[in-house]
């Protein structure tokens, strides 16, 4: 095996590792009610987020402060599973990656609906994404998108 063949499959490692990372805090930022102090490491500044349902929201500012208030007005405990990530390596400084979401939480279902009492919910759904390393060589989210397949009620007793 060349040296140069080497080094380009512990750079692949490397970066694979570090998108894992990168969805796993991703995770946990969600779990403690979409959390802007891990959040505001994760996006670059001019990033994306969506999710059918929630909305689309542009530069991290906007998504932090969007998530933040879904999760004030609407989740009130989450526990994000993330799944099956497919990541893909373009090159040194850009990837994809999709992941399948399995979601159990206390969810209040609308705005207008705030003194009713939340319901234990399980969401799943699928995301896609695009990360490119920011100029300190840190893998940051520029593009995330949310598409929510089901969201039933936990079935009770």
């Amino acid at each position: 095996m060349s040296q140069h063949n080497l080094e380009a499959r512990l750079h692949y490692l490397e970066s694979c590792e570090a998108i894992r990372s990168l969805v796993g805090q991703y995770a946990t930022a969600a779990d403690q009610r979409n959390n802007p102090q891990i959040l505001q490491h994760l996006f670059h500044d001019d990033a994306v987020w969506a999710a059918n349902g929630f909305g689309e929201y542009q530069g991290r500012q906007n998504i932090l402060d969007a998530l933040s208030g879904i999760a004030e007005a609407q989740i009130l405990w989450s526990l994000h599973i993330m799944a099956m990530p497919d990541i893909q390596v373009i090159d040194e400084c850009n990837a994809t990656t999709s992941w399948m979401l399995w979601e159990v939480c206390h969810f209040r279902q609308a705005m207008a609906e705030k003194n009713q009492p939340a319901l234990m919910n399980c969401l799943g759904g699928f995301y896609n994404s695009v990360i490119r390393r920011d100029e300190d060589g840190i893998w940051k989210f520029e593009r995330v998108e949310l598409n929510l397949t089901f969201n039933q009620p936990y079935p009770t007793a």
